[in-house]
This record gives structure tokens, C-alpha cells and sequence, in this order.
């Protein structure tokens, strides 16, 4: 293994590579980068960035969040016609409901800051309106990954 100085923790590896800490320990169980437990973490070398394992999911979670957002744009003709809430603001071009931050977090487990989160990285998709408040579409309510998160009344 490499020296002590260029050991990275999980979290310092992920943030370098440029993904998440979960897949970096995944890479690990699957042993596709190497590493070693010190004190009761992960540590691994500056030279496994370069890892082919590291190479085909980024290319993989490029294509990812256009499949959720085409999945999400064919279940807005399902959930454009049940009304639950009231919609935030004018509708969009499309003719779908759409909903504040606050009201979107209020329906799922997700916070205000999430929501926002999610907005800015592509997992939901909304507009902002003339105030620059986001609004986001109701048809995210059917994707997959938001779907689980919608609390049950």
C-alpha cells in the first residue's frame, strides 16, 4: 500500500474522485480499488484515482438522471389530472401543477434545502418564477427515487 501521507479516507478519496462515499465503499467491498482498515477506516492510496473502476461509473451516472427525468416527463400526463394541492403559481407551458419548495418538502420526506439541492443537481425538475422561487413540477411525484419519499396521508 501506498505511504501513510497519501492515504485518503472514504470521504477524502469520494470528493477527489468526484463521487459519493457509498460507492467508494462499494468499489471496496467489490475489491475494483484497494484499500486497507486503519483504526477502524478505510484508507486508501492516491494511486487507485486512477482505477479503471472509477472511470466507467462516472460515464454510467451521466446517463442516470436522463432516464429518471424521462421517466419523470411520461408520468406528468398520470399526475397532471388528480389534484391533491392547490398549484403555487401559474401552471407550466406543459399545463402540470407545480408546487413551491415548502409545499414539495411538506408532501415527501425531503427539507427545503433538499428539495433545493435536487433541483439544482437535475433529480427534480421545476422553474423558477418571476420572483426567482423555484416551482417544481408535480410529475416528479411519480419518478421512482422521489416516489419513496412521498409521505402517506
Amino acid at each position: 500500500m501506498a505511504k501513510e501521507s497519501q492515504l485518503l479516507t472514504t470521504g477524502e478519496f469520494a470528493s477527489r474522485a468526484g463521487i459519493a462515499t457509498s460507492r467508494v465503499s462499494k468499489l471496496i467491498r467489490e475489491g475494483k480499488i484497494k484499500a486497507e482498515k486503519k483504526s477502524g477506516k478505510w484508507m486508501i492510496g492516491l494511486d487507485q484515482l486512477d482505477a479503471k473502476a472509477l472511470q466507467e461509473p462516472a460515464k454510467k451516472a451521466k446517463t442516470a438522471p436522463k432516464k429518471k427525468t424521462a421517466k419523470a416527463g411520461a408520468g406528468a400526463k398520470k399526475s397532471a389530472s388528480p389534484a391533491k394541492k392547490k398549484p403555487a403559481d401559474k401552471t407550466p407551458a406543459g399545463g402540470g401543477k407545480t408546487y413551491t419548495v415548502a409545499e414539495f418538502a411538506a408532501m415527501t420526506y425531503l427539507t427545503e434545502k433538499g428539495v433545493q439541492e435536487w433541483l439544482q443537481r437535475g433529480r427534480l425538475s421545476g422553474r423558477k418564477n418571476d420572483q426567482g422561487q423555484w416551482l417544481i413540477d408535480a410529475a416528479n411525484l411519480e419518478a421512482p427515487d422521489v416516489k419513496r419519499l412521498v409521505r402517506q396521508a
